[in-house]
């Protein structure tokens, strides 16, 4: 038996505009069945360029000398979480290059549980908490998940591991990727993971290859986006051949995902927008149900360069291009992917619970 499935390399691979349009109507129609037509927000708080990492195709990596380096401290960081609630944004993300030390653990512990703290008092309940860091350890992850977040996104980058080496140097390992998205899950996070599409020497089969990974892994987030060479990486100089048409097959990828896994929560990546003014209305329409608001200070925006030329919109704009799409902003809410409580026979809260009271569930201890 085949390890993927052709019909979606197939799929993937054609250039026919109507395949795409008919894919895109059988994503949406699945999506308002499972999930209805609100979208999702996250507000993203970069607290951190500095990485530990060297991968080839990211502008944190720490070989690249020419960024300005910065950590926002945890005032700033709860200045911009008052922020997002005062605007209904009720899930924020923190995200960071890869951290290396326990004290960093510790402050982003302490962080989380501030935050917690402080929003409860506001008498909401509470902001719901996304955090990407990289890979941990176990006691690193079970840390940060007894101070109060709840979702932890790592991604992937690609599922094949020929393709994952050539982009890493040879001390980051595929295994230890997957052992990182096992301990997350062991621990109860909802978790999300995500791949590049376009790079250099992928392939469509390696794509549909993808799909089945992440129903494999039962996850309950995804973040999928475009590549974007960032010219201070060794990867911008590759002269592999790879994907042709990064922003359709992306589309491809969000609807085809979306068709399989109709209960997860998927993200319209930045990157899908910054290639195409359409980005967003048409991830929304291919199966996305979430969008990250940047809330990082402006003065640091271009200090966090993952990839160059991102578009910022305001929250403005975006609830207008959704609009536009014929979905709607979800205000005031958490938002949490329907699979995470599927996967773990709890039923679907209407409104955010406190990660407190979700942890002592006993579907939870497996």
């Amino acid at each position: 038996m085949s390890i993927y499935d052709a019909d979606n390399e197939s799929i993937l691979a054609s250039s026919d505009p109507g395949l795409l349009m008919s894919l895109i109507l059988s994503a949406e129609r699945v999506r308002l069945a499972h999930l209805g037509d609100e979208v999702y927000m996250r507000g993203l708080i970069e607290f951190s360029n500095l990485c530990r990492c060297d991968c080839y195709y990211c502008g944190l990596r720490i070989s690249n000398r020419a960024i300005r380096r910065y950590h926002l401290g945890m005032a700033q960081i709860l200045a911009k979480c008052q922020e997002a609630e005062r605007r209904g944004i009720y899930s924020i993300a923190l995200q960071s290059g890869e951290i290396s030390t326990e004290k960093e653990v510790n402050f982003i512990a302490g962080l989380v549980s501030t935050i917690r703290e402080f929003s409860l008092r506001n008498g909401s309940p509470g902001l719901g908490i996304t955090l990407s860091c990289g890979e941990l350890n176990y006691s690193g992850y079970q840390k940060l998940f007894e101070a109060g977040a709840h979702r932890y996104l790592l991604r992937i980058e690609t599922s094949d591991r020929e393709l994952f080496q050539s982009i890493h140097p040879p001390e980051q390992l595929f295994e230890r990727r997957l052992e990182c998205l096992d301990m997350l899950k062991d621990i109860g996070f909802q978790v999300g993971t995500g791949i590049m599409i376009g790079l250099p020497g992928q392939s469509y089969r390696q794509l549909a290859m993808d799909l089945e990974f992440f129903a494999r892994r039962d996850i309950d987030m995804l973040g999928m986006g475009p590549y974007i060479p960032h010219p201070q990486t060794p990867l911008a100089r590759s002269s592999q051949p790879g994907i042709s048409d990064s922003y359709t097959t992306t589309l491809k990828m969000l609807a085809l995902a979306r068709l399989k896994m109709p209960e997860i929560n998927m993200v319209v990546s930045t990157a899908l927008q910054t290639i195409n003014k359409e980005g967003l209305i048409m991830g929304v329409r291919a199966g996305g149900n979430v969008i990250m608001p940047i809330l990082t200070p402006e003065e640091h925006r271009e200090d966090y360069t993952l990839y160059t030329d991102k578009h910022y919109k305001s929250l403005a704009q975006l609830e207008r291009e959704i609009g536009l799409a014929g979905y709607r902003l979800a205000f005031n809410k958490w938002g949490d992917p329907r699979h995470y409580y599927t996967r773990r026979g709890l039923p679907y809260p209407e409104t955010p619970a406190a990660p407190a009271e979700i942890r002592t569930a006993s579907q939870f201890h497996t």
